[in-house]
C-alpha cells in the first residue's frame, strides 16, 4: 500500500530590502527614545516638547509594527536616512523631528583664547648656583661648624681640617722660598761683580738660569697653595714672615701640627642643602663633605607627554599652582628637554620661579598651567558636539536646508559628518586644529543620535557598518 508523503510549505517571508526597512524604523524609534533622554538630561525639551517626542515615537512604532505583518511593501526611504547625491556622508532630519527630540545647534568659533594645558611637576634647587665643598686634600675632620638648614655667608667657617699631605705643600713652599730669596741675593751681588770684571759672564748666565728656576719652583708652591688646596692668603704669609737663607733654626719654619690645619670656609651666601662630613671620619679630595645653594630662586621641572610635546616652546608661560600652600606663581619656559624619559614617556621642561623669602622647598609637589597662544585656522566647538567612534572623532555640520520631498511643507534639516583633528579637549569645549571653518553650524546634544541614524543608513544603504 502506497504511502503518501506530506511536504512542509513554508510560507516566503518579506524580502530582505524589506526587513532592512522596518529594522531601520525599529532602530529609529529606539534612537527617538534615546533623544528624549537625551534632551530632558541636557534641559534643552518643554514638556510640549516631550509630548511631542512621544507622540512622533508612537507612531514610528506603529509605522514599522504595520510594515513588519505586511506581505508586501513599497521600497521607501525614511524622512532621516535620506542621502543626497554628494555621497552617503549626509544624513536628513525634519525640523518637526528636531523641535520634539530637542536638539540645539551651535556656530564654530575661531579659537581666539589661549589652550591651557594642566601640567604636574616639582620644585628642584638650581643646580647651576650650588655649591659643593670638597676638601682638596686627604684629610681628617675635625670639627663640623654648619648644620642642615642653616643659613650661611661668605666668609664664614664651615669645617675644620688635619692633613700632613697639607702639611708637606706648606714645608715645600718654605724651602721653595728660602732658595728662591738665596738664589736672588746671589744673582743681584754677580751683577755688581760682573760689571766690575770680577766675575766671566758665564759665571752670571749660571746664576740668572739658577734665580729664575727657583722662582718658578716657589711661584708653583704658591700656587698649589692657594688655586688648588684654596688655602686663605692669611694663613699663607706667616708662613714666609720669618724666614730668609740665613735661617738655620727650624722653629721658624713652625710646627708640623699648626701646618697641618686648616678651615673651609664658606664661598657664597646661601643655606646647607645637604651634609654628609661626620667629625673625626677621614676623607679624600674627591668627597662632598655639605651643599650650599642659595634659595632665592627655584627651578620647576614639569612632565609633558608625547602627545603634546609640540606645543611646548622656549618663552611660553607657565604658571606654577602649589595646591598645598594655595599660592600661584608665574614663570616662563626656560628649558625643554632634547629627550623622551625611559620610564615616564613624558618629556621634561623647566621654569624658575623667584623664592625671596625662602618659603618654597625643593621637592614641592606642583601643577602647571601652560599656556600656548592660538593658532590660526583653528576653531572651538561645545564639547557635547563631538562624537567618537573607531578611534576617531567626528562632528555633524548642518547644510543648507530644503523642502521635505513627501509635500509635508515640513523643512528638512541635512548634516554631514565631518572628521576632525583634536587640539586639545576639555570638560566642556574642545580645540579642532583641523576639519571646521568657523561659521559652521555644528549639532549639540542630538550629534549622538545624528551619529546612531548614520550608522543604521550606512547598513541600510550598503550593508557595511560606518567606518
Amino acid at each position: 500500500m502506497a504511502t503518501s508523503e506530506k511536504v512542509l510549505q513554508v510560507e516566503p517571508g518579506p524580502p530582505l530590502k524589506q526587513r532592512r526597512s522596518t529594522a531601520f524604523t525599529m532602530a529609529l524609534a529606539m534612537i527617538a527614545a534615546a533623544g528624549v533622554g537625551s534632551a530632558l538630561y541636557f534641559g534643552a525639551a518643554s514638556q510640549a516638547g516631550f509630548k511631542s517626542a512621544l507622540k512622533y515615537l508612537n507612531e514610528n512604532v506603529s509605522k514599522g509594527a504595520a510594515a513588519a505583518t505586511a506581505k508586501e511593501r513599497p521600497a521607501a526611504t525614511a524622512p532621516h536616512s535620506k542621502n543626497s547625491q554628494a555621497g552617503v556622508d549626509l544624513v536628513s532630519m525634519t525640523r518637526d523631528e528636531e523641535e520634539s527630540i530637542g536638539f540645539k545647534f551651535e556656530k564654530v568659533k575661531a579659537q581666539t583664547e589661549p589652550i591651557r594645558l594642566e601640567l604636574t611637576g616639582r620644585t628642584a634647587y638650581d643646580d647651576q648656583t650650588i655649591t659643593k665643598v670638597r676638601p682638596r686634600f686627604d684629610t681628617r675632620v675635625e670639627k663640623v661648624l654648619a648644620i642642615p638648614g642653616q643659613k650661611v655667608k661668605k666668609g664664614e667657617p664651615l669645617v675644620e681640617l688635619y692633613s700632613t699631605d697639607l702639611a708637606q705643600s706648606k714645608t715645600d713652599f718654605q724651602n721653595k722660598y728660602v732658595q728662591w730669596q738665596h738664589d736672588l741675593k746671589l744673582y743681584n751681588l754677580r751683577t755688581k761683580l760682573v760689571k766690575e770684571g770680577g766675575i766671566s759672564q758665564q759665571l752670571m748666565l749660571d746664576t740668572e738660569n739658577d734665580e729664575e728656576k727657583s722662582r718658578n719652583d716657589f711661584s708653583i708652591a704658591l700656587d698649589k697653595l692657594t688655586v688648588f688646596y684654596e688655602v686663605p692668603k692669611a694663613e699663607i704669609d706667616p708662613l714666609i714672615e720669618r724666614l730668609s737663607d740665613k735661617t738655620v733654626d727650624p722653629r721658624k719654619f713652625g710646627t708640623v701640627g699648626n701646618k697641618a690645619r686648616m678651615t673651609l670656609l664658606c664661598k657664597t651666601d646661601g643655606y646647607v642643602i645637604a651634609r654628609t662630613v661626620v667629625p673625626q671620619n677621614y676623607y679624600e679630595s674627591t668627597d662632598t663633605l655639605m651643599e650650599i645653594a642659595p634659595l632665592d630662586h627655584l627651578w620647576v621641572w614639569v612632565n609633558v607627554f608625547e602627545l603634546d610635546q609640540d606645543k611646548v616652546h622656549v618663552g611660553q608661560t607657565l604658571e606654577i599652582q602649589f595646591p598645598f600652600m594655595a599660592q600661584t606663581i608665574q614663570g616662563h619656559v626656560d628649558y625643554v628637554a632634547p629627550e623622551v624619559s625611559k620610564d615616564t614617556r613624558a618629556v621634561k621642561i623647566r621654569a624658575t620661579i623667584p623664592n625671596p623669602d625662602a618659603r618654597l622647598k625643593s621637592d614641592m609637589l606642583v601643577k602647571a598651567m601652560l599656556e600656548i597662544p592660538p593658532v590660526p585656522g583653528q576653531t572651538v566647538i561645545p564639547r557635547i558636539s563631538m562624537v567618537a567612534l573607531s578611534g576617531g572623532e567626528y562632528v555633524f555640520v548642518k547644510v543648507p536646508s530644503e523642502k521635505n520631498e513627501k509635500g509635508t511643507g515640513s523643512t528638512v534639516d541635512r548634516f554631514r559628518r565631518v572628521k576632525i583633528q583634536v587640539g586639545q579637549e576639555n570638560t566642556d569645549s574642545v580645540v579642532v586644529a583641523s576639519g571646521l571653518e568657523a561659521g559652521q553650524e555644528v549639532a549639540m546634544n542630538g550629534s549622538l543620535i545624528l551619529s546612531q541614524l548614520f550608522e543604521d543608513q550606512m547598513m541600510t544603504d550598503t550593508g557595511l557598518p560606518a567606518h
